[in-house]
């Protein structure tokens, strides 16, 4: 069984729903694996009725699927699901990045170097690391355009991906040669001249490289397993 934190008396509904949504998002659990309504509440430190009504919130958001009244399952998602969520992505945090241009803060800016500094320095030692440190990247421009509604949007669409990225950033490292041209730099300019366009268009080529990269992963494992 495996640990999530303790939550605390109070809204504990939503509370247990953001514990496990978290665990999700940064690949705790992974695809295909199977949930146990009694071993979470347990963890939890909770009843079991807290947990039900959590995953029927994750469940209706596409991150968790349920067969049966206790089959509860991570989606395996397919190549086509991947490609969408990409996509939208894409547009969103394209169009995120583009707003945070004009509003960011210098602190906010320096925030986010700092992080991507720690995402660098991570890709050589801990993959999980790098792909938590890229995560918050990604929010924290997210954060920098003030577009609340579409961090929201954006957030689910990480939270479904979170356990097919996890093995993904665990099997594959990035080389050392995608990591000094890496795009995360355009953004950081973009958003030091207050320039849109550039910022924009840096955060859409990381999201499609990785698209490609991670599209071309699944097609290799997917012939590795069926050999």
């Amino acid at each position: 069984m495996k640990e999530l934190a303790r939550v605390e008396k109070g809204n504990l509904s939503s509370r247990v729903y953001d514990q496990i949504r978290s665990a999700l998002m940064s690949g705790k659990y992974v695809p295909g694996e199977r949930l146990r309504v009694a071993d979470l509440a347990q963890s939890l430190g909770t009843s079991s009725t807290p947990v039900r009504e959590a995953i029927f919130r994750l469940v209706s958001e596409q991150a968790l699927t349920m067969t049966a009244a206790t089959s509860i399952t991570v989606p395996e998602l397919d190549p086509d699901t991947v490609a969408e969520i990409q996509l939208m992505r894409t547009l969103l945090e394209g169009a995120a990045a583009e707003t945070a241009a004009q509003r960011i803060t210098p602190q906010e800016i320096a925030r986010l170097r700092k992080t991507h500094e720690a995402f660098i320095k991570a890709v050589a030692v801990s993959p999980r690391e790098a792909a938590a440190q890229n995560r918050k990247f990604h929010f924290e421009l997210m954060a920098a355009s003030r577009l609340t509604n579409l961090y929201a949007v954006v957030e689910s669409m990480w939270v479904r991906m979170g356990p097919l990225l996890h093995i993904f950033h665990t099997e594959l490292r990035a080389s050392r040669e995608s990591l000094t041209s890496h795009p995360h730099y355009r953004v950081l300019d973009g958003l030091e001249r207050h320039d849109p366009a550039t910022a924009s268009q840096a955060i859409r080529d990381d999201i499609q490289w990785g698209k490609v990269v991670l599209l071309e992963w699944m097609a290799t494992r997917e012939e590795r397993e069926t050999a």
